[in-house]
């Protein structure tokens, strides 16, 4: 939260961080969808799993 123009010191820290490790990297990708998928399973009882091949017949 800011006041007064006043911007804490892990605020600016996090601000430097995120610039210098660059937000849309594809690990960070990676990561956000991965995230997002077990967020999705998570809220959503109907979610079929995706089937892999390799147990196709058991």
């Amino acid at each position: 939260m800011r006041k007064n123009g006043h911007i804490s010191e892990i605020t600016q820290l996090f601000k430097e961080l995120d610039e210098k490790i660059k937000p849309n990297s594809g690990s960070r990708k990676a990561e956000k969808q991965k995230y997002a998928d077990i967020n999705e399973k998570r809220d959503n009882p109907e979610y079929n799993e995706k089937k892999s091949k390799l147990w196709e017949g058991f």
